[in-house]
């Protein structure tokens, strides 16, 4: 064998002895990974699957709990918003008995003015001068269960008063002349027998020589209270 034969066969010699030994080295890189036989990398593969297992149950009930929670807060929100809706009502139903909230429903309306001018009677018959039975008007129809009443719009509420102002009458500090037109919510027919019975107050004002009419209607509405009430001296009670 010549010498230039014998190097390349040493040649072809290290080349395949350094490709074995890096082929030796990747597998034995992949069977002993960490320094961990195949049996040792199963057993470590086998554990971390139980810990991932067990990590995903954790997660799972925190879940479920956390689920819980927000159905229970949701439900307390809705318990609170029927609890706002409740008082939400409550007091729109105190403010309309009170007068703030405009109100319609069944009812009546009288209205009362003034006879014509007769040169036979030597006395001038205005109800402004009588304006006391607009009150008797008023007193009747809540007796027969009125639930909201006003005199040419101005809302009747505790504070109204009913007095002459010169040649008016003052109804919540404005002045109102004749016609008066008296509106009532409530049972129409209650309202309309209470006023119209024999010798009640229609009658009174019909003998006076007033003019009025009554009608009985399906909706009446009426204005709230166009003002501010004021107290100053009126205070609430505790109830302890």
């Amino acid at each position: 064998m010549s010498k230039r034969d014998k190097v390349w066969l040493l040649g072809v010699c290290m080349i395949l002895g350094i490709f074995l030994s890096v082929q030796f080295k990747v597998i034995q890189t992949n069977f002993t990974s960490g320094g961990l036989t195949p049996n040792q990398k199963l057993t470590q593969m086998s554990i971390e699957l139980k810990q991932l297992r067990e990590e995903k149950e954790t997660l799972m009930r925190d879940v479920a709990e956390y689920d819980a929670k927000l159905s229970a807060i949701e439900e307390t929100a809705s318990q609170e918003n029927v609890v706002i809706k409740n008082l939400r009502n409550e007091l729109d139903k105190y403010k309309m008995v009170a007068g703030f909230k405009d109100v319609k429903g069944e009812g009546i309306v009288i209205s009362i003015d003034n006879p014509p001018t007769d040169v036979n009677f030597n006395y001038d018959v205005n109800i402004v001068y009588e304006f006391e039975l607009l009150l008797s008007v008023i007193n009747e129809l809540n007796a027969a269960g009125a639930e909201a009443l006003a005199i040419n719009d101005q809302r009747i509420i505790s504070t109204t008063e009913i007095r002459t102002a010169g040649n008016a009458i003052n109804i919540n500090s404005i002045p109102q002349a004749p016609p008066y037109v008296i509106k009532a919510i409530g049972n129409k027919d209650t309202l309309d027998g209470a006023v119209n019975q024999i010798f009640g107050i229609v009658s009174i004002l019909r003998d006076r020589r007033y003019q009025v009419s009554v009608r009985k209607l399906d909706e009446v509405v009426i204005p709230r209270f166009n003002d501010i009430l004021r107290l100053d001296y009126a205070e609430t009670v505790d109830e302890d």
